[in-house]
């Protein structure tokens, strides 16, 4: 009897090194290396993906810049308006517009073509002076994005060069600021399901506890009409990492998904083995339905342990634990395929007996853990106002996550 239970920087990254053909990949990092005596290098930049050496290159010219909002790949890169498979715009934040040159929604329209698309002004002019020291002091005294102030003026200030909506003296936005205690005080949606991997080797399965996004948001105000309004909604991590949903992601329900045993290391021998399975499984046999209405939920709890907080890692510069706020995304959005289980990508499975099914890697699959922010430290609600600025999350996000703390902001706050 199954246990009854109740429902409760790709991103911003400065990716022009892969303007030099090198692939995308994941990973980030705070804290600086020490490249070289006397150098002075990025710390805070979101990292991985290629080289950071263009973020190393802007902190050697402005110094100051180092470890602050600008030391960031939104420095260079944006993100534009895109039509979802039922033709509604959305506004993608940068590293989400970056993911779909990799993984293009089904039926989306608009998306970009290549890595230049994915430039601003300032990013694209810097390429073009050469992308070195040089070029970025070739252009300091010019106004790449057409606000009126010069280049060097708006990094100085903390501001961003290739956005007119960012310029000195700007006031920053209102926001909302919600704690673990007032989230907690929530009716509490649990539900049992799904994470899907992309490149690690293992999905798991894995109980949530937490409140539904739409419940937060309709709590502070933000329901009905304001996010029905909405164009989007991102969910940002403490190191500048986000991730951008649709409207309908956030106010509807999942569609169920299924179970699949039997394709642990416990089944299948520590190398071929594909699934992490918790110690309740609630039953499920091969291929049920799992009962449990899913949704998009702001989760703090797993397995019924809060969630370890995030940290830095100093040895691999990237994020661990997952708390005190992550994101759970069920499978099954209306942008990929209802997902089940399968392989990471990249992974060698040779030696491995078949299965049947067998799991292969399936890149039209949904894979939502991917989508699922660690540390998730802010709300951004879209489209954001065009007379104020954004919250430093460079600079304020691990203090938000050590507060368990989380801000929303953007279209409909005030």
């Amino acid at each position: 009897m199954k246990k009854a239970r109740s429902d409760s920087r790709l991103g911003i990254v400065l990716v022009m090194a892969l303007l030099l053909g090198l692939g995308l990949a994941a990973g980030c990092r705070h804290a600086g290396s020490g490249h070289g005596k006397g150098k002075i290098f990025s710390s805070r930049a979101y990292q991985g993906h290629a080289s950071d050496a263009d973020n190393d290159n802007l902190v050697q010219v402005w110094p100051k810049i180092r470890g602050t909002r600008l030391d960031d790949c939104q420095t260079c890169h944006w993100g534009q308006p895109v039509k979802n498979n039922t033709a509604a715009v959305v506004i993608p934040n940068p590293c989400s517009y970056c993911h779909y040159l990799q993984h293009p929604p089904a039926g989306w329209t608009d998306l970009p073509n290549n890595i230049y698309d994915t430039l601003n002004q300032f990013g694209r002019d810097y390429l073009a002076h050469g992308r070195d020291n040089r070029a970025l002091r070739k252009i300091a005294d010019d106004d790449s994005d057409g606000d009126g102030f010069t280049n060097a003026e708006e990094i100085k200030d903390l501001r961003y060069p290739g956005s007119a909506a960012s310029y000195p003296g700007l006031a920053l936005c209102p926001v909302i600021t919600v704690t673990l205690a007032q989230i907690r005080a929530m009716p509490e949606h649990v539900q049992f399901g799904l994470a899907n991997t992309t490149k690690q080797q293992f999905d798991y399965y894995a109980t949530y506890g937490g409140v539904k996004i739409i419940d937060l948001l309709t709590d502070q105000g933000l329901g009905g009409s304001t996010v029905a309004s909405a164009t989007n909604i991102d969910i940002l991590s403490p190191d500048g990492f986000a991730q951008t949903f649709t409207v309908a992601e956030i106010t509807n329900q999942f569609p169920p998904h299924q179970f699949f045993p039997g394709l642990g290391s416990a089944d299948l021998g520590p190398d071929c083995g594909l699934i992490e399975y918790p110690a309740e499984t609630y039953g499920y046999g091969y291929g049920d339905t799992i009962g449990d209405e899913q949704w998009h939920i702001l989760a703090y709890e797993r397995e019924g342990l809060p969630l370890d907080p995030v940290w830095l890692n100093p040895v691999s510069d990237k994020i661990e634990g997952e708390g005190p706020f992550r994101n759970v995304i069920p499978p099954g959005s209306t942008n990929y395929l209802l997902n089940q289980p399968d392989r990471g990508k990249g992974i060698s499975y040779a030696g491995c007996a078949p299965t049947v099914p067998t799991w292969v890697y399936n890149s039209a699959n949904d894979h939502n853990a991917g989508r699922m922010a660690k540390g998730a430290v802010i709300i951004r609600i879209k489209p954001m106002p065009t007379t104020c600025e954004e919250f430093d999350l460079i600079n304020g996000g691990y203090g938000l996550a050590d507060a368990e703390q989380l801000l929303i902001y953007g279209h409909g706050v005030e």
